[in-house]
C-alpha cells in the first residue's frame, strides 16, 4: 500500500472524537485503492480557507511532512472546490484527493451491472465537469470521429465540456429506462410484499440477505461491497412471499451527485411497504448511523414508509450491553445474522405485521370444474379440501385482492363463507 495523509478540519461546534471517527472511516476508504492513512492531520477553523481549504501554515506542514516520509498523496476528508484542488496541486509535490473522489473511485471499481455504471459514470462526470482541464484527453477517444481536435486553451476546454455535456444527457436518458422496466416490474409483483434492506455500509445487510433468501449476494467485511439493488424471494410461509431488496449501504459525507444518481435504484426504498433499517449493534456510535441512514433517506422520499430497526450482530454484545440496548430500543429486531440468531423472531414479525393483507374463506367448486381445483394453488393456499355429494368443499387463504381475481378468473367457484380475517390472525 501507499502511504498518504489524511487532512481534515475541526470546526467549533465539532465534538473531536467525530473527527477521529470520521479520519478512521476516511482510512477504510482509502484501502479499498491501495492507500494506507499513515498520517493524520487536523486543523482547527471557524470555516475552510476559500483558497486551499486549510491555512497557508497547515499547507505549508504538509509539503514537508510529504516531503520528509515519501508520501504519495494527500487526502482530505471533505469535498474540495475545484479552485481549492487546483492551488494545493501547484503547492504541494504529490497528487491530492478529497473524499468524494475516494468514494466515487471505490463505486467505479464495484459497479457490475449496467445500471450501476451508468449511476456511477454520471456522477464522476458531475464531479469532474468543474474540474476539466485541456489535457482531459479520454474524452476526445470517448467521442470519437473528426474534428473534434481543435486549439490548445478555451477552445479545447469547450469542446472537453461539449463532449461531458453530451455524455451526462446520454446516461441520464439511460437511467431513465432503467426506471420505467423497474416500473413494469412492480406492477408485476403486485400481490407481493416489498420490503427493503437499507442501513448504513457494511452493516450486515448482504449477509442476511443471503440467510434469508439464500440469494448469494456479495458480502464482505469492506466498505460499499453491494452497489446494485438486488431483489429475491423471501418465502416466509406458502401464501406469504417477501420480495427482499437489499440496497446501496450509506455512508457520511455522501457526495450529493452520487445520492442523485442513485435515486433511480433508490426507488425500491420508496416504493417499499416496508424497511428494515440494519445496526451494526456492535458499533459504539450507533446514533450517529443510524441519523447518517435516516438523513439520506429523508433526502430520497416524501412519503413516510414504516421502518423497523434490525440490530445485528448481537453476538458480538455481553449480555449488559444488549439488555441497555433493549431497554432503549423496544420495539427493535435484535439478530446475528451470521449466526443465524433471531432470525425466526424476524419471521414471525413480518407475519404479524402483514396478517391483515391476507384472508380465509370457504369455496366450492362442483364436480363439473374439479380440472381447476389445482390452479386454486396459483391464487393462494389450500388449507384442506372435502369431498362432498355433488362437489368440493374447499378452505383458502390467500390475499384479499388475489381472491378477487380468483373468484372474476373462476366464476364455476361459489363462495360459501365470506372471509374471516379473525380466522387469519388465529392461524398465525
Amino acid at each position: 500500500m501507499l502511504d498518504v495523509v489524511l487532512i481534515g478540519i475541526k470546526k467549533p461546534q465539532d465534538n473531536s472524537w467525530e473527527i477521529e471517527e470520521y479520519l478512521d472511516e476516511l482510512d477504510l476508504l482509502v484501502q479499498n485503492l491501495d492507500f494506507k492513512g499513515r498520517f493524520r492531520l487536523v486543523q482547527k477553523r471557524e470555516k475552510p480557507d476559500v483558497a486551499c481549504f486549510v491555512g497557508s501554515g497547515m499547507v505549508e506542514k504538509i509539503r514537508q511532512l510529504v516531503i520528509n516520509e515519501s508520501l504519495k498523496a494527500v487526502i482530505f476528508d471533505d469535498e474540495l472546490s475545484p479552485s481549492q484542488q487546483r492551488n494545493l496541486e501547484k503547492m504541494l509535490p504529490v497528487p491530492v484527493y478529497d473524499r468524494t473522489f475516494i468514494i466515487l473511485s471505490i463505486f467505479s471499481e464495484r459497479a457490475k451491472t449496467k445500471e450501476a455504471n451508468a449511476q456511477v459514470e454520471l456522477a464522476r462526470l458531475k464531479y469532474e465537469y468543474p474540474r476539466l482541464k485541456k489535457m482531459w484527453a479520454h474524452l476526445h477517444r470517448q467521442a470519437g470521429g473528426t474534428g473534434i481536435r481543435g486549439g490548445e486553451g478555451e477552445k479545447q476546454l469547450e469542446i472537453d465540456r461539449r463532449i461531458a455535456r453530451r455524455r451526462m444527457q446520454k446516461l441520464e436518458k439511460t437511467l431513465a429506462r432503467f426506471e420505467v422496466g423497474r416500473h413494469t416490474r412492480k406492477k408485476q409483483r403486485q400481490f407481493l410484499i416489498n420490503i427493503a434492506l437499507v442501513g448504513y455500509t457494511n452493516v450486515g445487510k448482504s449477509t442476511l440477505m443471503n440467510q434469508l433468501t439464500k440469494a448469494h449476494v456479495e458480502a464482505d467485511n469492506r466498505l460499499f461491497v453491494t452497489l446494485d439493488a438486488t431483489s429475491r424471494l423471501w418465502h416466509v410461509d406458502p401464501v406469504l412471499k417477501i420480495v427482499l431488496t437489499d440496497t446501496v449501504g450509506f455512508i457520511r459525507k455522501l457526495p450529493h451527485d452520487l445520492v442523485a444518481s442513485f435515486r433511480s435504484t433508490l426507488t425500491e426504498v420508496a416504493e417499499a411497504d416496508l424497511l428494515f433499517h440494519v445496526v451494526d449493534a456492535s458499533h459504539h456510535q450507533i446514533n450517529e448511523l443510524m441519523k447518517a441512514v435516516d438523513d439520506v433517506i429523508g433526502s430520497l422520499i416524501d412519503e413516510n414508509i414504516p421502518s423497523v430497526l434490525v440490530f445485528n450482530k448481537v453476538d458480538a454484545l455481553n449480555r449488559l450491553d444488549l439488555l441497555s440496548l433493549k431497554r432503549q430500543h423496544p420495539n427493535a429486531l435484535f439478530i446475528s445474522a451470521q449466526q443465524k440468531i433471531g432470525l425466526d423472531e424476524l419471521r414471525r414479525y413480518v407475519i404479524d405485521r402483514f396478517s391483515d393483507r391476507l384472508t380465509e374463506c370457504t369455496l366450492f367448486l362442483d364436480y363439473a370444474h374439479t380440472k381447476n381445483f389445482y390452479h386454486l394453488g396459483e391464487y393462494g393456499q389450500i388449507l384442506h379440501s372435502s369431498h362432498l355429494e355433488d362437489g368440493i368443499e374447499v378452505s383458502f387463504r390467500g390475499f384479499t385482492e388475489r381472491l378477487e381475481t380468483l373468484l372474476r378468473d373462476m366464476p364455476e367457484l361459489e363462495l360459501v363463507q365470506e372471509p374471516d380475517l379473525e380466522a387469519v390472525g388465529e392461524s398465525r
